[in-house]
């Protein structure tokens, strides 16, 4: 695509809203509470702080992260309802669960722990050092929840940053980044660790991207704002789009897998970028797959017609799903398109070959098409092919272990779901159980993967060739 085609689809996507929506947080005195006009004020602000925040012990940057984990602990119900209020996506509940995967399970600088080496050559020490500002970029699907993750990695490693707000959503970031703020000063004295701006646009999250003064930028969005960031000639760290397959062979245990994939697919309205966006199933349990699904609050459409429908009413003319329907209720969807139902299903499934446009659109809503394969091998390069060598999330539900292997070996993705639901690979987890550090930026372009406060450091070398050994000794 050519840099000016580029420069035009992120315009489209940042500026979406902003001429129709109203702030309802009003408009603050520049620099209140890290609000500012213009990006070289917030810039200046935010790197006049990085550099005493540079020079403060690690028990300051402990003692900030604490501040934000504690402070919006108060808020997290609070905050899911206002997000669901202003973008209309998802669900209540799944935005409370990201939320405290957000706070709670964000490493922070417990994972910078300086490595070492000694012997008859002296020491070799390696250590995370920052990089200094950073431009940061978050989506509509996850706004307060990247803010705080965001956060919470970067100023781990003695970074500030300038977060870029999404205009579907820049009520609730600025309440967000003010609230934080206010959350650090209190605890801390600190001020304008995090920094944006009043009134976002598609030219400030540009200016943000050439900017002398910031170091580095991280993007959690589309292809076209990740590809602007990639040639800005910053170092980029770039959470790009996905298509995730899960995968169901022979020996799985169907129930299962029903109850993962309903449950996984359906959380938040399917706007999570690694949630589950077609089923590949191996023909002997595609049937009892479908039946358990349907057990589990899915509903089987099965006219042609309504298909079509679906698929028309839900997928824009350049073939990009109509944000109408994104992260909406599988009932709103249905009701839309006219087809009866009873009950209140959460998911919306349907048979469809492996080239359908529900099957190779990212859709970010809860319709799963379901591609049924004759056998295994069938089924992996199918899961290859429609995941479009994106290598950002796959699953498999299988109890063959070389089967597994291969899968996992042969798409190669970011985040790979052996037998579980795919949202455990971003941290949330049922039952307050442990999975996983928290993935709120998954750079599967750049290739870091599932980011942490490492992804925001600079790895530096000292070497002490005289010492030190405790080993050895040389007179």
């Amino acid at each position: 695509m050519e840099t000016e085609n580029i420069e035009q689809a992120i315009r489209k996507i940042l500026s979406e809203e902003l001429g129709n929506q109203t702030s309802t947080t009003g408009s603050a005195a520049a620099g209140s509470n890290g609000i500012f006009a213009t990006v070289n004020e917030a810039i200046a602000a935010t790197k006049a702080a990085q550099i005493d925040y540079a020079d403060q012990p690690i028990s300051v940057r402990n003692k900030v992260i604490e501040a934000i984990r504690e402070g919006f602990r108060p808020y997290i119900q609070e905050m899911a309802e206002r997000i669901h209020e202003e973008t209309g996506m998802g669900t209540v509940s799944a935005k409370v669960a990201k939320l405290n995967n957000a706070l709670y399970n964000t490493p922070g600088t417990e994972i910078l722990q300086p490595e070492a080496e000694t012997g008859d050559g002296g020491l070799v020490m390696y250590e995370y050092a920052p990089f200094g500002v950073i431009g940061a970029v978050g989506p509509s699907t996850n706004p307060s929840e990247t803010v705080i993750a965001n956060a919470i990695m970067m100023l781990a490693g003695g970074n500030t940053l300038f977060f870029g707000a999404h205009p579907g959503a820049k009520d609730i970031t600025r309440w967000t980044i003010e609230k934080l703020n206010e959350f650090v000063a209190k605890e801390t004295g600190l001020h304008n660790l995090v920094v944006s701006l009043e009134k976002p646009s598609i030219e400030s999250v540009q200016e943000v991207m050439k900017h002398p003064d910031v170091a580095m930028l991280s993007i959690t969005g589309g292809p076209a704002v990740v590809h602007q960031a990639l040639i800005s000639g910053k170092k980029a760290v770039g959470a790009g789009a996905g298509n995730p397959p899960a995968m169901v062979d022979a020996t799985a245990n169907v129930a299962l897998a029903a109850r993962n994939i309903v449950d996984s697919a359906a959380f938040d309205n399917n706007i999570l970028c690694t949630a589950e966006k077609e089923v590949i199933v191996e023909a002997p349990v595609k049937d009892e797959l479908i039946k358990l699904m349907q057990a589990e609050g899915a509903i089987l459409i099965t006219d042609s017609a309504d298909i079509d429908k679906l698929t028309k009413m839900t997928i824009g003319p350049k073939g990009d799903p109509d944000r109408k329907f994104v992260g909406k209720d599988a009932t709103f969807i249905l009701d839309e398109a006219g087809i009866r139902y009873t009950g209140k299903p959460t998911l919306i499934i349907l048979e469809a070959a492996k080239d359908h446009p529900l099957v190779t659109t990212e859709m970010l809503m809860p319709i799963l098409p379901i591609v049924t394969c004759p056998t295994f091998d069938a089924v992996l390069a199918t899961a290859t092919e429609v995941e479009g060598g994106l290598h950002h999330t796959a699953s498999i539900h299988s109890e063959n272990l070389p089967h597994i292997n291969k899968a996992a070996h042969r798409l190669n993705t970011s985040i790979f779901v052996v037998n579980g639901p795919t949202y455990c690979g971003t941290g949330v987890a049922t039952n307050g159980a442990h999975s996983g550090a928290s993935a709120l930026t998954i750079a599967t372009p750049t290739g870091e993967g599932t980011a942490t406060s490492k992804t925001y450091t600079r790895r530096r070398r000292l070497n002490s060739p005289e010492g030190f050994s405790l080993r050895t000794w040389e007179a």
